[in-house]
């Protein structure tokens, strides 16, 4: 059990830090002019041709249950709804403020979970909660902002982005889903996401072709690592340290982002964001 344990913990952390990684593909995309909704086609894309070649070798079979099937498109419908209001808050208010709004989702599992199933938090997993909070508003960068002004429709936009992540991991908990084959499972995760990025791509006419050879590989290796190895550990993860947990591993996102941003993206690390990584750490 402390084996089985341990292995939720490191794959909770994986998702969270390889999920972390995804400025570093999508910023020098959007710096060669491609836009966003292009940038997730793509993304989500490559992720359901991997894991189908996958699928292919291992002889995995691609059929599923049509209640199934009507759980995963619910699931992917979250997992879209959360990906499209987030990136609608970045052009309305700074990443900063965005990133403190979204991340208000692992107290939305641990509330949601306590209303739903009466699953109360532990002294110890509720005063990690807090400290991880206050260590992602550090590395938000929003405190000591001068004229930080936000629309409240805006912040419920984003705030919606949160809770439809907390739902999402929380289906992953609470139904049959965790009895598919994973690599199943991602499959048609990242196939229903693909086709809802597509449709929104069409509707604002903006799906284009990668400019360059270089942005080809970057949105290859953006479907791999931040998301199918992310979401393969997301889905290992739940069901074994439960989606509260998991949701609380989830601030180690911003922290690998700001790592990048430092280390690759040439940003600079101030000593509120230094402050904020040691409270994600604790």
């Amino acid at each position: 059990m402390t084996n089985e344990r341990t292995k939720g913990y490191i794959a909770g952390l994986l998702s969270s830090a390889t999920f972390g990684l995804i400025p570093l593909f999508t910023v020098p995309l959007m710096r060669e002019g491609m836009e966003t909704e292009t940038i997730l086609i793509y993304r989500f894309g490559f992720a359901t041709l991997l894991v189908a070649l996958v699928m292919l070798q291992k002889r995995i079979s691609f059929r599923e249950t049509a209640k199934h099937i009507r759980i995963i498109f619910i699931m992917s419908t979250l997992y879209f709804c959360s990906a499209l209001f987030l990136i609608n808050g970045y052009k309305v208010m700074t990443s900063g403020v965005a990133t403190v709004i979204h991340f208000m989702y692992p107290l939305m599992v641990a509330l949601l979970m306590l209303i739903f199933f009466k699953q109360r938090m532990t002294r110890r997993g509720l005063i990690s909660l807090v400290i991880a909070f206050m260590g992602v508003v550090l590395l938000s960068g929003i405190l000591g902002s001068e004229g930080v002004q936000v629309k409240l429709t805006d912040i419920a936009l984003v705030a919606f982005s949160g809770f439809c992540y907390a739902v999402y991991i929380i289906v992953v908990n609470k139904t049959t889903i965790g009895t598919i084959p994973k690599w199943r499972l991602t499959f048609y995760l990242m196939l229903f996401s693909t086709l809802f990025f597509i449709g929104l791509s069409i509707g604002k006419q903006t799906l284009e072709l990668p400019p360059t050879p270089r942005a080809w590989g970057l949105l290859f290796l953006l479907g791999l690592v931040p998301t199918l190895i992310s979401n393969l550990f997301l889905i290992v993860a739940i069901p074994i340290i439960g989606s509260t947990t998991t949701a609380i591993m989830g601030v180690l996102e911003p922290l690998t982002a700001v790592i990048v941003g430092v280390t690759v993206l040439g940003e600079q690390l101030t000593a509120q964001s230094t402050l904020g990584i040691g409270a994600v750490i604790i």
